[in-house]
Formats: C-alpha cells, sequence, structure tokens
C-alpha cells in the first residue's frame, strides 16, 4: 500500500532520516512516535507530497486516497458546523451520526464554524475526514482536544473501520487501545514493532538489552585478542598468529551502542510567596452571546493548591481559567486577588504567539530585558534545546518545540501561582514527565486543565469538575475523584434498582391485576440517634483499622520489591524484571488509592466522634 525506501531528508545540518525503511500494510492502525523535533510530521509531509526526500524514494499505490488532519486546521468560515463535516460528499444522515460521536448537539449543526473553540473546528475537521473514507488516514496529534466520552467513540470508530490508519500520538493510553504497529522514529531511522504501545516498550526494552549484551561480548572478546597481539607483538616465533588476530579485529564490525537524548530536569525558578488566599472570583456571570457558561460562580484557590479542571468540553474549563488570569471580562462579579500574588498564564494555543522569524534564544529575550544571557542558555537546555538548537527559527520547530519554546518564556521571570491550558500538548512522553515533575516540585500554586489522565493523576491535589454552570469540589487526587465519582454512579445505579418493581408487580401489570403493595419504609427521624452514631463510629474504626493494616502490608510488599528488582542478577532476564516492576508500580497506586481512603475514612470517624461527644 505505502513503502518507505532508504529515505534521506535533512534541515541544514539537522539530521532527520537517514536510510529510513518502513512499509504501511493494509488495514493496519499505526502509531508513530518518537522525540519531538525528529521529523514525525515532516513525514506525514512527505508521504502527502507536501515536502520531498533529499534522497530515496516513497511508493504509494496507484489512486491511492489519503486523508490528513494536521495539528493545525486551515480556517472554515462561512459554513455550518453540518456543512463543513460533509462538504462535497453528500452523507447528511451519516456526518450527523458521527457529529453527535464526536460530541456535537442537534442545535449546534447549524452553528457557524467560525463561533467554536479550537477543539470543536478540529473535530468538525475530523468528521470531514471520517465521512471521506480514505484508504489511509493520517492523524497528528488527533485526541488533544477530546474528552473522555469522545476519545471513547473515535477510539471505537477507528477500531472497527477497515482505514489503514498512521497516527502521531503522544497519548500512549490511546496509542495501547488502537495501535496494531509502532513505527518509532529513533537514530535517524524508522523501527518498526508489531503490537501496541506497551509491547513496543517491551520489544525495544529488551532489543536494547540484548544489543548491550553483545556489545558488552564483542568488548570483551577483542580486548582479549588486542591483549595476546601486544603481548606477542614483538617475538618473531608467535609473528604469523599475531598477524592472524590482527586480520581478525579488522574485520570486525563494531556494535555501536547509540544513547537516547539524556533526560533533563529542571526546576521552576523559586518565587516569593504569595498569601493564603490567592484568587477569589465571587458571584461572577459569564456568557457568550445568548449563550450563558456561568450564572452565580464562587470559586477560590488557596496557595500551594494544585487544582485541576475537570468537565466535558465546552463546559467552560478554559473561560474560567482566562477570568482567573484576567485575560477575560465578565458581565457580573468580582475578582479578588491576594496579598503578593505574581501569576503567569499558559493559554491552549501559547505556541501560536511566538515570532516565527525568532530563534529559540531570542524568544526567550524577549519576555525580558534583564535575565543573563547564560540563565536563557541553561533554560533553554532544560527544555532540550542545547548548542546550535538555541539558534534555530521557531518557524522550524514542531508543534511539540514551539510548545516547549512557550512553556520555557514562562520561567524566564518566577511567579508563584501558575494558570496552565493543556501545557501537555503536543509533547512527548519524555518531555511530559519533565514537567510533571517539575511542576510535582514546585512551591507555588497552580490551576490546570488536561485530558491526559498520568499527567492529572501525578500533578492534581485538588479536582474542580465544571458541569452546567457550577463548580464542584473534590479535595483529593485525581484518583481519588474518579473512586468518588465511581462511587456515585453505584449509588444512582442502586437507587434505581430500588425503584424498580419486583417480579410479583411486573407480573400483575402484564396481566392487568393490582400490583401487590410493597411494605412502607419505616419512618426514620431527621438525623441518626446515639445508638446508630455509636455503630458508624464502631463501622468506621474497624474499618480504618483494616485500612491501616492493608496499607501496612503494601508497603512492606513495596519494600521487599526494591529489593528485589535491584538484584543485578535479575537485569539479565529483562522479561521477568519487567514484569515484576509492572506488578510493583500496580501496588503503589493501590496504595495511593487506600490512602485517599483511609484519610476519608479516618475524617468520617472524627466527625462522628464530635457529635458523639457533643
Amino acid at each position: 500500500m505505502l513503502q518507505i525506501e532508504h529515505v534521506n531528508k535533512q534541515f541544514a545540518t539537522r539530521i532527520l532520516l537517514k536510510d529510513a525503511t518502513a512499509h504501511l500494510r493494509p488495514h493496519t492502525r499505526t502509531g508513530l512516535v518518537g522525540p519531538n523535533g525528529s521529523g514525525k510530521t515532516t513525514l506525514l509531509r512527505m508521504i502527502l507530497g507536501e515536502d520531498s526526500p533529499d534522497e530515496g524514494t516513497i511508493r504509494k499505490r496507484p489512486k491511492l486516497k489519503i486523508g490528513y488532519l494536521p495539528q493545525e486546521l486551515e480556517t472554515l468560515s462561512g459554513k455550518t458546523v453540518l456543512d463543513a463535516a460533509h462538504r462535497d460528499l453528500y452523507p447528511e444522515h451519516e456526518a450527523k451520526r458521527i457529529l453527535a460521536g464526536l460530541g456535537f448537539a442537534q442545535q449546534d449543526f447549524t452553528r457557524p464554524v467560525e463561533t467554536l473553540s479550537g477543539g470543536y473546528r478540529m473535530r468538525v475537521a475530523l468528521a470531514h475526514l471520517l465521512l471521506s473514507e480514505p484508504d489511509v488516514l493520517m492523524l497528528d496529534e488527533p485526541t488533544n482536544h477530546l474528552d473522555k466520552p469522545t476519545q471513547q467513540w473515535f477510539e471505537d470508530f477507528l477500531v472497527n473501520s477497515q482505514m489503514t490508519i498512521l497516527v502521531i500520538s503522544h497519548d500512549t493510553k490511546f496509542l495501547d487501545r488502537i495501535a496494531t504497529h509502532i513505527w518509532e522514529l529513533r537514530h535517524h531511522t524508522i523501527q518498526e514493532y508489531r503490537g501496541n504501545y506497551t509491547r513496543f516498550q517491551e520489544m525495544r526494552a529488551e532489543r536494547d538489552t540484548h544489543e548491550q549484551l553483545a556489545a558488552n561480548r564483542q568488548q570483551k572478546e577483542v580486548a582479549r585478542v588486542q591483549k595476546f597481539i601486544d603481548r606477542f607483538r614483538y617475538q618473531a616465533n608467535k609473528a604469523s598468529q599475531v598477524q592472524s588476530r590482527i586480520k581478525q579485529i579488522e574485520k570486525v564490525k563494531l556494535i555501536e551502542i547509540k544513547r537516547d537524548t539524556r533526560r533533563v530536569r529542571f526546576k521552576f525558578p523559586l518565587p516569593a510567596a504569595s498569601g493564603r488566599h490567592v484568587i477569589e472570583l465571587s458571584h461572577v456571570a459569564k456568557s457568550y452571546g445568548e449563550t450563558v457558561v456561568y450564572a452565580d460562580l464562587n470559586f477560590s484557590i488557596e496557595r500551594g493548591q494544585r487544582v485541576a479542571l475537570v468537565g466535558e468540553n465546552g463546559a467552560g474549563k478554559s473561560t474560567l481559567l482566562k477570568m482567573l488570569a484576567g485575560v477575560l471580562p465578565f458581565e457580573k462579579g468580582t475578582r479578588t486577588v491576594g496579598h503578593g500574588v505574581t501569576v503567569h498564564y499558559f493559554a491552549q494555543h501559547q505556541a501560536e504567539t511566538l515570532n516565527p522569524e525568532h530563534t529559540v534564544l531570542e524568544s526567550l529575550e524577549d519576555v525580558s530585558t534583564r535575565a543573563e544571557r547564560n540563565f536563557l542558555r541553561g533554560l533553554a537546555g532544560a527544555f532540550l534545546f542545547s548548542g546550535p538548537d538555541q539558534k534555530k527559527p521557531i518557524k522550524a520547530l514542531s508543534g511539540g518545540e514551539r510548545n516547549r519554546v512557550a512553556l520555557a518564556r514562562m520561567l524566564v521571570e518566577p511567579a508563584n501561582t501558575l494558570l496552565l491550558d493543556e501545557p501537555t500538548n503536543h509533547l512527548d512522553p519524555a518531555s511530559v514527565d519533565v514537567l510533571t515533575d517539575a511542576l510535582t516540585d514546585f512551591p507555588g500554586t497552580i490551576v490546570f486543565i488536561s485530558h491526559d489522565p498520568t499527567f492529572l493523576m501525578r500533578v492534581s491535589t485538588r479536582v474542580v469538575e465544571i458541569d452546567d454552570g457550577k463548580a464542584r469540589d473534590f479535595h483529593g487526587d485525581y484518583e481519588y475523584y474518579l473512586w468518588k465519582r465511581a462511587q456515585e454512579l453505584e449509588s444512582i445505579k442502586e437507587s434505581s434498582e430500588d425503584l424498580r418493581p419486583t417480579a410479583a408487580q411486573q407480573r400483575a401489570q402484564k396481566s392487568g391485576q393490582n400490583a401487590p403493595k410493597t411494605a412502607p419504609a419505616p419512618h426514620t427521624p431527621s438525623g441518626p440517634n446515639r445508638r446508630d452514631l455509636t455503630k458508624l463510629r464502631d463501622r468506621l474504626a474497624k474499618q480504618v483499622s483494616q485500612a491501616e493494616a492493608e496499607i501496612a502490608e503494601l508497603e512492606t510488599r513495596i519494600k521487599e520489591r526494591d529489593q528485589e528488582l535491584a538484584d543485578p542478577a535479575l537485569y539479565q532476564k529483562f522479561s521477568r524484571w519487567n514484569e515484576l516492576h509492572h506488578e510493583q508500580e500496580k501496588w503503589k497506586k493501590d496504595l495511593e488509592r487506600l490512602t485517599s481512603r483511609w484519610t476519608d475514612l479516618s475524617q468520617e470517624l472524627e466527625d462522628v466522634k464530635k457529635k458523639l461527644a457533643g
């Protein structure tokens, strides 16, 4: 279907591909992965014919129909959502089905496209692509603006379609669910793997381990032969044997171990501390035309909190963040900024505001005339721009690299409050890890929006769910939020089960007889009596004690596993090491979940004790 043969590609002194070869097979779903700036988007552009290889060829089947969703979308003006989705195709019924799956309501179909947010405009373009049924569907970061239900629909659609798919994504869970193959751009080549992202990681680690072991064995053998040469080089009776071994070494093709880019750590500059109360919105009303987003919103942040704003697309998360940042006016209410508060706001499309003609270093210099050049160079290096990369113009950078520049600009002048709208978009997993580590170490206050569940779990200490113009607080991390929501859904399910008629009532309804009456519920007082509170206290105390025992057991198992994994002999059995490591990671997540539950139970127990004491 599509063959990449010995392709070379470079820009100035920057090599992207060198003798790269790969084969895209029919009806496969291939994830294209690699560090930011490794050439992923350039490869897609060469397949489309918008760019060309310096050497090599890209062969395509005759009349191959390719659909492409880029990171940067064309502007669709003067069209409604429905018209833009099925333009030139005419399958209106199917267009409505796909638009509904992508999160559009019936009333949205007649909305002008230019009134939509960037995320929803991307969905319209995606709907058009899916309707056009291309032979090969190429997607560049398609899940960046999808909420969880929409992404689930999208994944199901891709898995059930017959299209051949080539997708760039840094969402590893998305690739785990949809990918049948992985292409990794690594050391300027395309390395192919069969399986999803997790399987790719396992096979790559095994390949690297075997390659390292082979290189070690080769080095030992070469050293042994060289030792013989050095020892007997000047002895006449060993001359022929020495020459034989010299020729043996000359014929050896040394295994070259290429190292991946070193992972860099950075820390946000330490800002001056703010007062306890950071920002407060009181009785705020905000509308866009006739669409009311918030009628009476009250929201406050305290120093040191890391607040995740969650909710469906279009619920008003970005609107709330902009009002907190003071960049979006509202019709009613007040915004109060606390003592000593300094704010950095990172918008969803922040990278688009960069001057394309400036270099990376010049872009950092734009933010402050006081910062020293050496400091800016160090900051650029922390964001993986080293040496000549700092002199690259912004227009030559990939989407992920531009996002890294935009994030770095926030650090030139320290601030104690960070407001971040999708900061991990377009970042590769290594860069996301670097940013995550820095944010969890940051001593100030953070409010952020993200669709990345791993990022949400690692960074958040408080979750606020935006729904129907209201902000609902969950005072715990993202794991706690998911657990609490699951409990509520289970409670709703149980309540609906209670409302269902009994089997006898159903039979009576079918036969037209009067249904047997259920016994009336006993009258309950307005509040629990002392006896009930005592029972509740004892039950909670038992649950707290049980949770403490389980936590202690998990901590012991994790500690013992640490010692087991540190055994050098285990390194030679990578698959076994990997299995034990993944099991330990699961234990750690269970420990976090259990600790959150213990905290909730302990708080409930204290509340009951206070009621009994009072």
